[in-house]
Formats: structure tokens, C-alpha cells, sequence
């Protein structure tokens, strides 16, 4: 239990994952000095940087090696892990290719550079600079499907749009009033001037209750907290840092690589 809550993996899910990435990496190569850091330790590494976000400043610290060699380490085995978690990449018409109701919702990952890109990432709604990223489960709360990142100044009918999200998803799906008018099942939205009815309010208690269960699967994904704290890497690298920690999510829920 340790082991999952610092690295996100359970022991067996971190020894698969490593015994996968030996077979994509050529870690320790005869014409060059050995490594500071096992490839063992050189994974838990970068688990670590990414379920905890911790500075790599501190990683090198207890690492008992320099910063700079941390971050040659999370760069080469991030790399290399995006080529072992290959196989938990799938379209979003294969992943939401299941039957009954799906519930939406979408969530900001915030970024602390805000500058380089002005207002583009610059989410209005949470007051800080992020990526939007649009994300769908099951009534059960078995998470489907993480979209890629669109800037946060984007908003979630936008986002819906962009990711073509309308020809996949039906009135049989659950989402809040920020998808109105985009073909799902989404609370009323009382006009001005105007009171809702009986019929409505209960209906709109009805889709809030249900679609409560997003809510837990992406608090659940923000334990993977440099989805959550703030991403301190340069923007460049964001897209790669979010396909191999959506990656890791899907290996963590218990599919097979």
C-alpha cells in the first residue's frame, strides 16, 4: 500500500511496468561510465516527480545525486515510458464505445507559467493559467477517457467541439450547465425573470446527483498531483508529461499493457 501511494503503482504494477521498460531502453551501455541511479530507482524517480510534484531540487536530495542528473533522468526514462505505455493509447471512439449513460465534465490543470503563452491559458473561470481537459466515465465512476489538452482560456462547450465529442456522445450522457444547448442531459437553466418549475428542479437534483460521480473520478485523478499543484516544467513538455501520467492512470486502473 506504501508503495501505490507514493509511486501510484502497486508493487506488481511497478515491477510490469519496469520489466517493460528494460525491453524499450538500453539503460547501462558498455561504451559509457556507469549511471548514478538504477534503472529501478531511475523509474521510481520519476513516478515520484509525478505523483508528488516534488521540486527536483528535493528528488536530488534524497536521490543523494545532483539536480541536473535528475532531470537527464526524468527526461530519458519519460521518453522511453511513452513508448511503453503505447498500448493504453486508444481513440476516443474505441474508449467510449460502451453501453449506458457516461457522465462529462471538465477540469483545469494549472500551469505556474503564465507569461509565455499571455491569456491564452488563462482560465477566466478558475482565475489561473492551465489546460482544459474534458473528462468522461461511467455512472459507476470507471474513468473512459482524459482528452488531450486545449488552452484554459478555452471553455468546456468549446472543448466538447474541438475534440468532435458530439458525434460520440448523446442525450443519454450526463453534464452540467456548462454543455447546454450541446445535446446531453444537463440541468435547466432558470431564465431571467423567470422561476423554474417543480418538474425542473427535480430533474435538475436528478442529472446533479448522478453526475456527482465525475467529480470523484477527477479528484481521483488529481492525486497525480502534477495534474493538481502546478506544472512546473516548460509548457513545451506539458503534452508529453500528460500523455505518460493519463498512461500510468490507465495502468494504475488495471489495464494491461
Amino acid at each position: 500500500m506504501l508503495h501505490q501511494r507514493t509511486t501510484g503503482l502497486t508493487a506488481t504494477q511497478f515491477a510490469t511496468l519496469l520489466t517493460a521498460l528494460a525491453e524499450h531502453l538500453t539503460w547501462v551501455k558498455p561504451d559509457q561510465k556507469p549511471r548514478r541511479l538504477t534503472l529501478a530507482k531511475a523509474l521510481k524517480v520519476t513516478l515520484l516527480s509525478y505523483r508528488q510534484n516534488i521540486t527536483q531540487e528535493t528528488l536530488a536530495h534524497f536521490a543523494r545525486v545532483s539536480q541536473p542528473t535528475i532531470s537527464r533522468t526524468i527526461n530519458t526514462i519519460e521518453q522511453a515510458l511513452l513508448k511503453v505505455l503505447k498500448p493504453l493509447e486508444k481513440s476516443l471512439e474505441k474508449r467510449l464505445n460502451v453501453p449506458g449513460s457516461l457522465v462529462i465534465d471538465g477540469t483545469l490543470v494549472p500551469t505556474w507559467n503564465w507569461r509565455s503563452l499571455g491569456k491564452t491559458n488563462f482560465s477566466g473561470k478558475h482565475k489561473r493559467a492551465g489546460f482544459n481537459h474534458q473528462v468522461i466515465c461511467t455512472l459507476d465512476g470507471r474513468l473512459l477517457a482524459i482528452t488531450d489538452p486545449l488552452p484554459g482560456a478555452r471553455h468546456d462547450a468549446h472543448a466538447f467541439r474541438a475534440h468532435g465529442l458530439e458525434k460520440l456522445l448523446d442525450s443519454s450522457t450526463l453534464a452540467d450547465k456548462g454543455y447546454v444547448g450541446l445535446g446531453l442531459a444537463a440541468p435547466t437553466r432558470r431564465k431571467p425573470g423567470q422561476k423554474l418549475t417543480k418538474e425542473q428542479k427535480r430533474n435538475n437534483r436528478v442529472i446533479n446527483q448522478l453526475r456527482s460521480v465525475v467529480e470523484r473520478v477527477i479528484a481521483q485523478i488529481k492525486t497525480w498531483r502534477v495534474l493538481h499543484s502546478g506544472f512546473r516544467r516548460p509548457l513545451e513538455v506539458y503534452r508529453r508529461v500528460f500523455s505518460v501520467v493519463r498512461g500510468l492512470l490507465f495502468l494504475a486502473a488495471g489495464h494491461p499493457l
